[in-house]
This record gives C-alpha cells, structure tokens and sequence, in this order.
C-alpha cells in the first residue's frame, strides 16, 4: 500500500440497520441489489418498503430518485419553486428521449420589463465654457488635462493643472474661483 493511498470502506460492506434490512427483507428486495444501485427510491416505495427507510437507502446509497420519468419531471418542475416559465419548459422537453437535439420549439425568453428613465440618475455635468472666462481655446487646453466640467474645474489644484498645460497660474486660479461662483 502506497502512504496517500486512503482506506475506505467499500459500498458493498456498508452494513444495513436492522431495520432496514428487516423492511427489505419484508418487501423481497436483495439488499445488495441496492447496495448496487439496482433500485431507485421510486422503485424501493413500488416493492412496498416504507417511504422512511426508502428516503434513508437513497440518501446513504445515493440512490437515484427513479429509472423512469413517465411525466414525473413535468411535476417535479411545477412543485420547484422559483424557476421561470423558460425554465420549466426546457425541464419538461428534456423528459423526452431527444431532448439534447434542441429542435423544440420554445416561447420568447423571460424578460423582466425595465422602465426606461425619462432622466440621468444624476445631473448632467456643467461643460466648462459655461465659466465665465474658459473659451473655446480654453476648454480644448483644458481638455487636454482632463478637466471638460465646470464641476471638475471647480475641484483642481490651479499649481499643477497650470504647470501641466503651461499656462498662468492666476487665469487658471481665476477660472477655479468662477467655476465655484458658477456652481453655489
């Protein structure tokens, strides 16, 4: 035995509950049958062992709900809660045997209406030639910094944006002042 090899025990050995094996017994069902995944849940209640006892083999064997649909996915998908009408389609095409050729024919996709806002959850930025002073020429120089709002003029350090743009300082501090004047 290799050191990461993991002992298990086997799903063969997995020993029954008395009771459980009594109720199998009862039903006429092979134990290792279903140790074997040989029943489904469906078929484990059909031989007549009790839902209890059903529930806990399939959980502790994971067993499978049933072999067979016979129209069982169109109820499961109805008792699902939160699934779409598209959603419960594609569950009730897919019971059918060619369900992965996709050649069905389904309804439009659920869309969930959205209103349209008659307005920009905020205001539109004030353009920087509103500023008493900032021109045409001046709002491309600005541009240049990134300053295109009378509200981001409002906000810059005048020193840097001057040495930036190569510009005087007091017409940029002049243009700050009036873009602050512009918004109060």
């Amino acid at each position: 035995m290799r050191k990461n090899d993991i002992v298990t025990e086997s799903e063969d050995a997995r020993p029954l509950e008395s009771d459980e094996e009594a109720a199998l017994e009862a039903a006429d069902v092979d134990p290792d049958a279903v140790r074997e995944k040989e029943y489904s849940y469906r078929a484990l209640l059909e031989a007549g062992v009790d839902e209890s006892v059903a529930d806990a083999l399939r959980r502790r064997f994971s067993l499978p709900w049933s072999y067979e649909t016979d129209g069982d996915l169109d109820r499961r998908s109805n008792e699902v809660r939160g699934l779409a009408d598209s959603e419960r389609e594609w569950i009730a095409v897919s019971g059918d045997e060619d369900w992965q050729s996709f050649e069905y024919e389904t309804e439009d996709v659920d869309v969930i209406p959205r209103e349209k806002p008659d307005e920009r959850p905020y205001p539109k930025p004030t353009p920087v030639t509103a500023v008493t002073g900032v021109g045409p020429d001046d709002a491309e120089k600005l541009a240049e910094a990134g300053i295109v709002s009378a509200e981001r003029l409002a906000t810059i350090n005048a020193f840097e944006v001057a040495n930036a743009l190569d510009l005087d300082v007091l017409h940029v501090r002049t243009w700050r002042h009036n873009a602050r004047e512009l918004l109060a």
